[in-house]
């Protein structure tokens, strides 16, 4: 038996054939287990244009969260980038808001299985490719984790991390 013929029944034996070949199994840490969420917000106490061009207005729901948290009562809030990306079961992703820079990146993994209350996560937050925070969390319903960020253009960012609600499984 020639040495790749042994290390491919080695592979079937141990359950290392590749996925998506026939016959071979499913990663289960690749299930998707619900969807993760990451806003970028532009908070300010003077002109809302500094954002730029491409920010839109926030919501009124949206804005009234925001001033309810009283490090994050601004005047005036704009919506920077949005960026939703699939939870694995046991696989870490990645949401890049401000596409396609990369000033900001939330890095994320289940800790536990969603449901429609709560899950846990590890997640990281990477400034200008520096890691800036690093947590387990527990995202609860449509209850981001908000995060009041730098100093940006005579303003502050501010970075919301939550479950997408319509993609919990029951």
């Amino acid at each position: 038996m020639t040495r790749r013929a042994c290390l491919a029944v080695l592979g079937a034996t141990l359950g290392l054939l590749p996925t998506g070949l026939p016959g071979a199994p499913e990663d289960p840490g690749k299930t998707v287990v619900g969807e993760v969420t990451v806003t970028v917000y532009y908070a300010t106490d003077g002109d809302a244009a500094a954002a730029g061009p491409k920010a839109k207005a926030v919501g009124k729901a949206v804005e009234k969260r925001l001033r309810n948290e009283e490090k994050l009562r601004f005047k005036q809030y704009r919506l920077l980038g949005e960026d939703t990306q699939p939870l694995f079961r046991s696989y870490e992703n990645w949401a890049q808001p401000l596409k396609p820079s990369e000033e900001v990146l939330v890095k994320f993994e289940a800790r536990s299985r969603p449901t429609k209350q709560a899950t846990h996560l590890d997640l990281e937050l990477w400034l200008s490719r520096k890691k800036i925070l690093k947590t387990d969390v527990l995202l609860e319903g449509d209850h981001p984790l908000l995060v009041l960020g730098p100093e940006w253009r005579s303003g502050r960012l501010i970075i919301a991390v939550s479950l997408a609600a319509d993609k919990i499984p029951h």
